[in-house]
């Protein structure tokens, strides 16, 4: 079958088809085979008994629609039916393969013989193609199983990446790291992520075109587990956000078809331009109509920014208004502002976390504290417009906020990492020519590392962290902190001094303590 001739559609039907049988053919406890046909399509038949054929040869597109012919053989015996498109809830296509599977499970239940299935042989509509296996969930704390979590990737052809997985990530780890060097493919690690949860659609936009890209996850949902395909896309989670590095724009004024398309669920984590949804407008909804979300919101914003004293509305100028604290002291408060003349890096928090509660809402219509919210959250570089005080405390911060949601992320700094919780992932991407894109877990225990360590650990691979300036090893400041290098600066300064004055120590320092 030449794949590059047939439509876009019909190669996704087929896919989706396929996919319905699979799973009929293992509830059937059946043993099949499929073969491909030369122009179109493919013939399924049960091992035990090769005269029940099942033939899909033929598609005709009309009105926008494909219909499909169906021909069906008990020994020998044709008949052929007419299948519609794959738009309605349950297709024709589907109900004829249905009625055959239970004409040839009924006559081997008559003749009394049990077979066992043999999967392995299934050919789908990609020679070597198979669906990945799934995984029994891994974790250390039952109380701590998140609602929606990844557990595993696959995905090969698409951009830098050759062929590459992710297998066994814990069910109950709450944050996902990936590091690695500039132009290694932590961004394309992620986008894959987004594409094997959502899909490869997103509304009526086509995220990728190329059909050779196979990405496929694994992830655990409050009821099951699923496994999902970013082309069929038989489970997209629906709790899922994303941002890319681009994250300070909120909803604005341009035109509405393109407002739409820039805030779609995926499109900040491809493109630069992808705006936020707006949480200030909603916020100041809520605030009118005396809506409990507003104090909710209100106060997980306070949570997450540690100075920032409170959030009200303005009836003047129609905006939200923010109250930041004094930094040093937190005692005294500044001016309002409204969120354009925020820090960028409190412009971030709260664009991000508004944008996470907004979104997730709408998939939880019934959840109004941000706290029960549940879902994953994909953030590519985490650290940037933050300070490194700010960097070590967002983990945390948003770990308290949004208890049952997964965050995974990239960065390119170590701090994030001071502030991982216990049973965090770190994922390393790594690049070569031979190979391309690989991903390998890092076994590391955070828990009493510093920075240094951490940055010449097996995770960031620096060779050292001095200066370049150094140009005497024997001057170099191991101290742990620097108020620790500072005193030892002036008990190195009162020892000088104290020997140029030539006096004399206490005869009592070197008298042994009584006992």
């Amino acid at each position: 079958m030449d794949k590059q001739k047939l439509p876009l559609q019909v190669i996704k039907e087929i896919n989706e088809l396929l996919l319905y049988i699979r799973h009929e053919v293992k509830n059937s406890s059946l043993s099949f085979k499929i073969e491909l046909l030369n122009d179109f399509g493919f013939q399924i038949s049960p091992k035990a008994y090769p005269d029940f054929n099942f033939i899909l040869d033929k598609y005709e597109v009309k009105a926008n629609a494909i219909k499909y012919t169906v021909r069906i053989s008990y020994f020998n015996r044709f008949s052929e039916r007419e299948g519609y498109s794959f738009n309605e809830k349950e297709t024709e296509v589907n109900k004829h393969f249905d009625d055959w599977l239970t004409r040839i499970i009924n006559y081997n239940k008559e003749y009394n013989e049990l077979m066992q299935i043999d999967f392995d042989h299934l050919v789908q509509l990609e020679e070597g193609e198979e669906l990945i296996q799934p995984q029994d969930d891994i974790f250390e704390e039952k109380d701590k199983i998140l609602p929606y979590s990844l557990k595993t990737l696959s995905v090969s052809k698409f951009q830098g990446i050759k062929h590459a997985t992710v297998e066994n990530l814990p069910v109950d780890t709450q944050w996902v790291f990936l590091v690695g060097e500039n132009g290694f493919g932590k961004s394309t690690v992620l986008q894959s992520m987004m594409l094997g949860l959502h899909g490869s659609k997103d509304g009526n936009y086509e995220i990728i075109q190329n059909q050779d890209i196979r990405i496929q996850v694994e992830y655990k949902s409050d009821k099951e587990n699923f496994i999902n395909d970013c082309w069929k896309n038989l489970h997209p989670l629906a709790h899922l956000a994303a941002y890319g590095p681009s994250r300070l724009n909120l909803q604005g004024d341009i035109d509405i078809t393109e407002e739409e398309r820039r805030s779609l669920v995926t499109y900040g984590l491809f493109f630069t331009n992808g705006n936020l949804l707006n949480i200030n407008a909603e916020l100041y909804k809520w605030a009118l109509k005396k809506d409990k979300r507003f104090e909710l919101v209100k106060k997980a914003f306070c949570k997450l920014i540690p100075y920032l004293a409170d959030v009200r509305p303005n009836k003047e100028t129609d905006q939200i208004e923010y109250i930041e604290k004094d930094i040093l002291e937190g005692t005294e408060t500044y001016e309002p502002l409204p969120y354009q003349k925020l820090a960028s890096g409190f412009r971030a928090i709260i664009g991000i976390a508004g944008d996470m509660i907004i979104r997730l809402s709408r998939s939880q219509p019934k959840v109004t504290d941000p706290a029960k919210l549940k879902g994953i959250v994909i953030i590519d570089e985490l650290d940037l417009h933050w300070h490194p005080k700010l960097q070590k405390q967002i983990p945390k911060l948003f770990s308290s906020v949004f208890p049952k949601v997964q965050f995974i992320v990239s960065t390119h700094s170590p701090i994030p990492l001071l502030g991982a919780p216990h049973n965090s992932v770190i994922l390393k991407v790594t690049r070569t020519k031979e190979e391309g894109v690989k991903i390998e877990r890092v076994d590391v225990d955070l828990k009493y590392l510093t920075p240094n360590l951490i940055l010449t650990s097996g995770i960031f691979d620096m060779d050292d962290v001095l200066s370049v300036e150094n140009d005497d090893l024997t001057k170099t400041r191991t101290e742990d902190s620097f108020e620790e290098m500072k005193h030892n600066d002036e008990v190195d300064d009162y020892l000088a001094e104290f020997e140029k004055s030539n006096r004399q120590f206490p005869d009592e320092l070197f008298e042994p303590k009584a006992n």
